[in-house]
């Protein structure tokens, strides 16, 4: 297939994606419900003793990283096809799973399309916690996880902040300017109901509940969500062109592994198009991408070479 440009180039890709955006997105509704009713029915079961509580806790990670694809979803507002009288339901999705997540939706919203913006440059924010090496990103959500509780008591008396190394904190900084001070408002006041619920969980003898089976397996779905979303569609973070910001990187099993995501490129092409269709689309638009000089690796190269 020939390379296309210009307006050729727009119509084509148009053509190919039109069927796959604007309808209401009852399979991301449908993510989000089992994601948040399987936590929830995770912690009556530990609670009850009816499985044991490694188990409980194993299970509330794979729950509660689930949760982070319908928030993804509301942030394109492919839950609700973009129309805006259902616009609240990307709202109440996004908030309540970004509450799961120790995540504040309003932030995330901001800071997505910032990356999706600036994928792999400067003002990129998702390049401070993805970018290096997976030992490097486990080291920065166990930072993240030990530092997050003390970060409303910081902002109340800053004096506490001199018990955060000068690395961290220059670190802290920077993220915090790339993101703007909106972000960071929403972040602080999300931040604040997140600790209100530890502590007033623990006090109300349900600290098991709130930190082992929520808190700790929030961070560690979130060292997860930051490898297969964040480090491994854009590594090395090098390129920033439209076709090479992020790659198609496709191995035996990885759709269902990733959940569309190892076609990461055609969502930052193409955001509205849910995940779930990703895959569809690649069997429209490999040839195409491939002529347009895109990253296509793994399997999928091997495949559209074929």
């Amino acid at each position: 297939m020939k390379k296309l440009e210009g307006i050729e180039r727009l119509t084509f890709e148009k053509a190919a994606t039109e069927q796959f955006i604007g309808k209401f997105g009852i399979r991301s509704v449908f993510n989000f419900l089992w994601a948040v009713g399987g936590w929830v029915t995770t912690i009556v079961l530990t609670v009850n003793e009816t499985i044991p509580l490694v188990a409980g806790m194993g299970m509330s990670v794979v729950f509660i990283q689930a949760c982070y694809m319908p928030m993804h979803e509301s942030v394109h507002h492919t839950p609700s096809g973009g129309r805006k009288s259902y616009a609240w339901i990307d709202r109440c999705i996004g908030e309540i799973t970004g509450l799961v997540l120790c995540e504040s939706f309003r932030g995330h919203v901001t800071t997505h399309l910032l990356h999706h913006t600036h994928a792999n440059g400067e003002q990129d924010p998702d390049v401070l916690n993805s970018a290096g090496t997976p030992i490097q990103i486990f080291g920065r959500v166990i930072a993240g996880a030990t530092l997050y509780p003390l970060m409303p008591f910081i902002q109340i008396f800053p004096p506490l902040a001199r018990v955060i190394p000068p690395a961290i904190r220059e670190r802290f900084a920077e993220r915090d300017r790339i993101r703007g001070p909106e972000v960071a408002k929403a972040s602080r006041w999300i931040a604040i109901v997140h600790v209100t619920v530890l502590i007033a969980g623990t006090a109300a003898g349900f600290g098991t509940v709130v930190w082992l089976l929520w808190y700790v397996p929030a961070w560690i779905g979130r060292f997860w969500l930051s490898l297969v979303f964040g480090w491994l569609p854009h590594h090395p973070h090098e390129e920033t062109g439209r076709y090479r910001d992020t790659r198609i990187f496709t191995f035996v099993g990885s759709t269902l592994l990733i959940r569309g995501h190892d076609y990461h490129l055609l969502h930052h092409l193409f955001a509205r198009v849910p995940h779930y269709k990703l895959r569809l689309l690649w069997k429209s638009l490999g040839k195409h991408l491939d002529a347009q000089g895109a990253r296509i690796e793994g399997r999928a190269a091997t495949l559209i070479s074929n």
